[in-house]
């Protein structure tokens, strides 16, 4: 993989040599690559104060948590070796990179492309299943032991599930074609320089000219779009129904005598993830959706996809800073380390766990 990261950085320094790159391209190629080594920093620093301080009351949660940040860095690597655009045009959109010259390396540059794409898939589904794990966990009907043993495993499985669904159906319902190619030409060339035969992408357009010169949807692109919002809907919905029955569900904690430990770290994990929540929505829910259903009207959103591109790549470095604010645990922890104080005790409720 990292022979890959190799690559990248030598095939943007090769192509720096021959042409011009534009200021948009610089400032993508530097969001990605500083989102990449911010993700490995801020994962691994969760991912040892998940292993190391997370309260016993967290239960399998611990898991799902340390899950979601493996596959983070994964996609933080993922995005940093295919230097993704995303691009829209007229009624087409697409995800493109630029192609090396040699052919064996461009096959695994569309398997690395397509598997970006599926990310996305991974990540909405995974936040809805933080959810359900959070619901149960609070309404103590014992439905939480669907997340123990080898339902857990059932579990993992969905996002990548529905993320093996996203990429499946970009590269059996979407896939390049000679239209569609020569409907970009032209914006490819303006927008990035980049000539098709230099360019490989995944994407296609919502409408076509027909052998009689007009106009007619294309039913494929039409399909895959109701896969993916279908997906996105399933998940966003999930999402805001147990969100809101957990939000309920806490308010009822303090009268049924729980500890104050134990109502303390149920709404830090709350609030960890309502925010959680709110930075894909913000950073791939709603511009991924933008990008996904405006060239089906015919709306010119190129700039926009300009911005996409970068909220996209800065996911996975900010997605973990909330649980580091928020779970007193973590937080406590940080502040010991920054001040070097490793063996600092604070005498407080939320970080006691002998008192219920």
């Amino acid at each position: 993989m990292f022979s890959f990261i190799f690559f990248r950085f030598s095939d943007i320094s090769s192509y720096m040599s021959v042409i011009e790159m534009s200021n948009y391209e610089r400032l993508k190629d530097l969001v990605q690559w500083l989102s990449f080594f911010f993700s490995i920093f801020f994962n691994s620093v969760l991912i040892l104060l998940i292993v190391t301080k997370s309260p016993k009351k967290m239960g399998n949660y611990r898991y799902l948590m340390l899950y979601f940040s493996c596959f983070a860095i994964f996609f933080s690597t993922l995005d940093v070796i295919v230097g993704p655009f995303i691009h829209a045009h007229g009624t087409s959109a697409c995800l493109l990179m630029r192609k090396s010259e040699s052919e064996v390396v461009a096959n695994i540059q569309y398997i690395l492309l397509i598997l970006l794409c599926s990310c996305f898939g991974v990540t909405i589904t995974f936040f809805s299943i933080h959810f359900v794990f959070r619901y149960f966990a609070l309404e103590r009907k014992g439905r939480i032991s669907y997340f123990d043993g080898e339902y857990l495993f059932i579990w993992f499985s969905i996002p990548i599930f529905c993320g093996s669904i996203w990429g499946a159906t970009l590269h059996f319902l979407v896939r390049n074609n000679d239209e569609t190619t020569e409907n970009l030409r032209a914006s490819f060339l303006l927008h990035y320089n980049l000539e098709t035969k230099d360019v490989i992408y995944t994407g296609a357009s919502y409408w076509r000219t027909n052998e009689n010169g007009k106009m007619e949807m294309v039913i494929t692109s039409v399909i895959a779009a109701c896969i993916f919002f279908t997906i996105k809907g399933a998940s966003f919905s999930i999402v805001c129904y147990y969100g809101y029955l957990s939000y309920r569900r806490i308010s009822e904690l303090p009268n049924e005598g729980d500890s104050a430990f134990t109502r303390s770290l149920q709404r830090q994990l709350y609030k960890s993830l309502v925010i959680q929540a709110a930075i894909p929505i913000l950073l791939m829910y709603l511009p991924i959706g933008t990008f996904l259903i405006l060239p089906a009207f015919n709306v010119n959103i190129e700039s926009f996809s300009k911005l996409a591109t970068l909220f996209y790549a800065v996911y996975p470095a900010v997605d973990p800073l909330p649980l580091f604010f928020i779970i007193d645990n973590y937080r406590i922890a940080l502040r010991g380390c920054f001040y070097g104080c490793f063996s600092v005790k604070v005498n407080r409720v939320s970080v006691t766990e002998d008192d219920g």
